[in-house]
């Protein structure tokens, strides 16, 4: 079978599977999607009439809050409470009967309920005329004559609310003596012996209107734990079974559960003792999923249709430059590399071209590789030979200081032997290439060595003082790190100084780091040169820390820039390094140190 023909089988075979896959995928997708959106729609209904019942409750509650909060109608009310006793002359009554009566009756009152009642234990009875939108505000209705407060049905759980609001689920209105519409009602016992109970009445069909993104979601309004107060199907004024109930209690706030076809949540109000069920019933008929599963279908064959034709299509295309391809690498070699470098298939893809070019440079790259190893092997031989050369002037300068010494002591000039003593020393610390780093310890003897030479060359024009705490000389540090910085000092703070020269070195352990300062009383650094050294040493902490090389400077170099870079090699990001001039004493200093990790 040619190579053509097994393309176009192996990728018919998987646009075979693919498009299947695809198709199941696309069904399950659309079917998961459409209940998905379905549970979101039905807990935003859900939600919506939490809402508004909470808006509703709300204005209502408001109602009870704004008589409890007029002074006028409070104190009547007391007086009425009283007036059981026989306490309150007529008149106070009279007038306390009057003010409830005519107060209650205002705009405010009547626009947002049905019918709100004051009455207490003596039956006394005070209520509010029933407000219209299309009539305006009616006449008062004629209420019931006379009533006995241990009949009303719902007072029980009122009293035992200790002064809280409670929703009275559908009953007819009991106040009017003609018109008994069915009402729902919130309602509160106020406190204190006699003082009566305040009742908030609004219409049941007035529930009729609660607003809905889907009209085939049906509800369900329960307060006080199980009691229904509307239902959308018209069956409300009930109590739910124990088994519903139940279900209704394990259901966990805004989860939405499927059963038998239906699915269902609950929301709860964080006000009121209201829970709203929502439920839709028959989500996805049989006859829906068919006509998405038929869709998936056809969507699979015409996937699988097309994906045949580009597969035919692009096996002509990919297959012919191959030949090509496969006498080219034939008749490549070393020899002929650089004729074959920019050879091009004709009609190829960029991925045949590219593989032969990338060949080729393979080819370029490991002669530059063989190359570099010269080099590097090279440059390893000269660098023990420097290494070896380096050795042999340390060993010659020292049997030279011992001659010299020597002679001093034939002559009896001790200072001479001193001198020579100190610069073996020194030469000595200095040129052991086994230890790259030292103690600080060792570092202020090897300073001391350098300090005594110093003073001997300026005798008394230079003073030195070191004062570093003994916490501090355990410390690891570069070797020669001191040694440069006061060399620097002496090298450049002093220009055009004879006398007075100071150089301190002082230690101390803080809070947070060790730190050593070397500071002089010299000339101190220009801005200019000082800017320059803080961009230099920038630039090496970039080369060290982020670009992985070494710092570029002159090998040997013994400055300020070459200390820093050697500090931050040992201590990396703990590494302390500042450089200042000094106001006071007008000169400069540097202080090293490494922070405590």
């Amino acid at each position: 079978m040619k190579f053509r023909s097994k393309i176009v089988l192996a990728y018919t075979t998987v646009a075979l599977l693919v498009s299947l896959i695809l198709g199941i995928a696309v069904a399950r997708i659309s079917l998961q999607y459409e209940m998905t959106s379905q549970k979101n729609n039905l807990r935003v209904t859900a939600k919506s009439y939490v809402t508004q019942m909470d808006e509703r409750l709300s204005r209502m509650d408001a109602i009870m809050k704004y008589i409890l909060s007029d002074t006028v109608m409070l104190e009547s009310i007391t007086w009425l409470a009283e007036d059981q006793y026989g306490e309150v002359p007529n008149r106070y009554v009279l007038d306390a009967r009057s003010n409830l009566g005519t107060r209650l009756t205002t705009e405010y009152i009547m626009k947002n309920s049905h019918r709100t009642v004051f009455f207490n234990q003596s039956s006394f009875l005070a209520s509010s005329a029933t407000y219209t939108t299309g009539a305006g505000i009616l006449p008062k209705q004629r209420l019931i004559s006379d009533f006995e407060v241990e009949e009303i049905p719902y007072l029980e759980r009122a009293d035992a609310a200790d002064g809280n609001s409670v929703i009275v689920i559908s009953h007819p209105d009991y106040w009017s003596a003609n018109d008994k519409v069915p009402v729902y009602s919130l309602m509160k016992a106020l406190r204190g012996e006699g003082m009566g109970y305040l009742e908030v009445e609004n219409r049941m069909d007035s529930l009729e209107s609660l607003e809905a993104s889907d009209p085939d979601i049906e509800f369900l309004l329960i307060v006080n734990g199980g009691e229904i107060l509307y239902a959308s199907n018209g069956d409300y004024g009930t109590e739910l079974s124990e088994e519903d109930l139940k279900r209704l209690r394990d259901q966990q706030e805004n989860q939405v559960l499927t059963e038998d076809g239906s699915i269902y949540t609950k929301a709860s109000s964080s006000e009121f003792d209201l829970t709203v069920l929502a439920y839709k019933k028959n989500v996805l008929l049989e006859k829906e999923r068919g006509q998405l599963f038929s869709i998936s279908f056809a969507a699979t064959l015409a996937t699988f249709g097309i994906s045949l034709a580009m597969i035919i299509f692009w096996a002509g295309i990919l297959t012919r430059p191959i030949k090509r391809l496969q006498e080219t690498v034939e008749h490549t070699n070393i020899e002929n590399l650089q004729e074959n470098r920019h050879l091009e298939a004709a009609g190829a893809l960029d991925e045949f071209q590219e593989l032969i070019r990338a060949y080729q440079a393979m080819m370029v790259r490991l002669d530059e590789a063989l190359q570099n190893e010269k080099k590097a092997a090279k440059l390893q031989l000269q660098a023990q030979f420097d290494t070896l050369q380096a050795q042999v002037n340390p060993h010659f300068i020292y049997n030279v200081l011992n001659t010299i010494s020597s002679r001093a002591i034939l002559d009896n000039d001790e200072a001479i032997c001193e001198m020579c003593g100190s610069l073996g020393t020194m030469l000595r610390y200095s040129t052991n290439n086994k230890e790259r780093y030292a103690s600080v310890e060792k570092e202020l003897e090897y300073l001391d060595s350098y300090f005594y030479l110093l003073k001997a060359r300026h005798e008394n024009s230079l003073e030195v003082s070191i004062d570093v705490d003994r916490e501090i000389r355990r410390q690891t540090i570069p070797k020669m790190t001191l040694q440069q910085l006061v060399e620097n000092c002496v090298k450049h703070g002093f220009q055009n100084m004879d006398a007075g020269r100071h150089i301190s070195v002082t230690g101390r352990v803080l809070s947070d780091r060790w730190i050593i300062r070397v500071e002089d009383n010299g000339c101190g650094v220009p801005e200019e040169k000082l800017l320059e050294l803080q961009r230099k040493l920038e630039e090496a902490r970039k080369d060290i820390l982020e670009r992985a090389k070494p710092a570029e400077m002159e090998i040997g170099g013994m400055g300020v820039v070459n200390t820093y870079a050697r500090c931050l090699l040992l201590y990396f990001e703990d590494c302390v390094f500042e450089m200042e001039n000094v106001p006071d004493s007008g000169g400069f200093a540097v202080t090293v140190g490494q922070r405590n990790t």
